[in-house]
């Protein structure tokens, strides 16, 4: 019994003794665990960036410029780090983003490899035509101090220029791209009202349009005017660089829609200095409405005294509201030179201006007192000169306007040409000549209220006014003057007794 006990003391010190060993073993080996690691962590602090990756990951450089050094990609912070870089295959040099390996050797003798990308730039700015972009709007922030060989406000026109680009000092080819990638901007007009069968075209419904380059529309389809109504419509705007808008619209469609028709309309002439009725032998034809008002309006830069040719434009609308719209040349000889080239309409046309120009509306209740003032506006204007002029009537007439001089032939075609276009039926009397040395001598008659009269406006030394004279007082005044008021009885009319 006292063996057993004394067995058991002994195996439990014999344990004591081991367990002691093994917590010194134990205590041991995290010291030394400890210095070493404290070692290490001495030892790497000054190889080890704060950073995991050592190379920026993308780096964009612009064609032209080249493949850049390998040393582009460290940063200021792993750049202590890092004793030497290259690329680990040479990189291709073409436009976009490709993949790259780049292999350094760390600062304590090791090496690291990190994959990035080249991002190598189309050397391409993009200039939004009717916009003021700086450089950095063309290139990004980064290129704010760039310097263009030429100004953005030099290209006006859509295309594409070459243009050289200055960083620091580096210049660089570039093409500037001028684009337009904005639609029109289009309002409709307010009131869209038309009439039965107008051809209706897209610019009818348009009121302003803006946009950097021309603009032309168009229907999305056939817009309905044969039968009244309201009718939905698009109308697509659509500019030089092909950017399009779509507006949509609701049209009526009422009433009358036939314009008048003119008659009457062709070229005209004159002698420069002497203006026309535009409006002689003129006339708008309405289906519904009959003749219609034509009005005539010259161009801005239009000078009755300056030669050229140039588009009277003539308009005329119905009841409706439909308006006829056409323009004809009005062609302004320099002087008498060219006068043969004038038609019987364009010398009625300087008649018809005159007499307007006199028009009271004394002509529609006494017609007396509007010859009197066509008589005077004749005598007035004249001088009388000897110009044996023996060309015909019209001619003589537009010498006189012309010249403001002239002889018997002259006061005489100057005289019928009114009469005739203020609506009085006339004729020429010719002296009958008794001999060689006889003065010729012409005159008109005229008829008024269905009577005839002389109407001879060429001033006498004894006599200066032969207005509406009866037979009888022409006599009575020729036997006084040589005869000189002779003539065939038989070829006239009489005259009131």
């Amino acid at each position: 019994m006292k063996q057993s006990k004394k067995r058991t003391a002994n195996s439990l010190l014999r344990a004591a003794y081991v367990l002691s060993g093994l917590i010194v073993l134990g205590a041991l080996i995290l010291l030394l665990v400890s210095v070493v690691t404290a070692y290490g962590a001495d030892t790497n602090a000054d190889r080890l960036p704060p950073a995991p990756d050592y190379a920026l990951s993308k780096v964009t450089v612009w064609d032209g410029e080249g493949i850049p050094d390998a040393d582009v990609y460290l940063t200021g912070q792993t750049r202590p780090y890092v004793s030497a870089i290259r690329y680990l295959l040479p990189p291709a040099n073409k436009v976009g983003d490709q993949d790259i390996a780049l292999l350094m050797q760390l600062s304590d003798g090791t090496t690291r490899t990190e994959n990035a990308v080249l991002s190598i730039q189309e050397a391409v700015m993009h200039y939004e035509l009717g916009t003021t972009p700086s450089a950095s709007d063309l290139l990004g922030e980064e290129y704010a101090d760039a310097v263009l060989s030429q100004p953005v406000s030099s290209f006006t026109e859509l295309g594409s220029y070459p243009v050289d680009v200055t960083f620091g000092d580096k210049t660089l080819p570039f093409t500037m791209v001028v684009q337009d990638t904005s639609a029109p901007v289009v309002a409709l007009k307010e009131t869209l009202n038309f009439y039965l069968n107008q051809h209706l075209k897209p610019e009818d419904f348009v009121e302003t349009c803006l946009d950097v380059s021309p603009v032309e529309y168009h229907f999305s389809e056939q817009p309905v005017t044969a039968v009244e109504g309201s009718y939905p419509i698009q109308i697509i705007a659509t500019d030089d660089a092909g950017n399009s808008r779509t507006l949509d619209a609701v049209y009526n469609i009422s009433g009358d829609g036939e314009p008048p028709v003119f008659q009457g309309l062709e070229k005209m002439r004159t002698i420069a200095g002497i203006p026309i009725d535009y409006l002689h032998g003129v006339k708008a034809i309405d289906g519904k409405d009959g003749e219609v008002e034509v009005r005539a309006e010259e161009p801005a830069d239009f000078s009755i005294r300056t030669a050229g040719t140039y588009k009277i434009k003539f308009t005329s609308t119905d009841k409706a509201g439909n308006t006829a719209t056409e323009s004809v040349e009005l062609e302004v000889l320099p002087n008498l030179d060219q006068v043969k080239e004038l038609s019987e309409d364009d010398v009625l046309r300087m008649g018809d201006y005159i007499v307007k120009s006199l028009e009271d509306g004394t002509e529609k209740t006494d017609q007396r007192a509007f010859l009197k003032k066509l008589y005077y506006q004749v005598q007035n204007h004249m001088v009388y000169v000897d110009n044996k002029d023996i060309l015909d009537w019209q001619y003589a007439a537009v010498v006189a306007i012309y010249r403001g001089y002239g002889d018997c032939r002259n006061y005489y075609a100057y005289a019928r040409l009114l009469l005739t276009c203020a609506g009085f039926e006339n004729m020429m009397v010719e002296h009958e000549k008794q001999n060689e040395w006889s003065n010729a001598h012409y005159w008109n008659l005229v008829k008024v209220n269905g009577a005839w009269y002389h109407f001879d406006t060429t001033p006498r030394i004894k006599r200066f006014e032969f207005f509406l004279m009866t037979d009888a007082e022409l006599d009575a005044y020729s036997a006084t003057d040589g005869n000189c008021f002779e003539r065939d009885r038989s070829l006239y009319p009489s005259t009131p007794a």
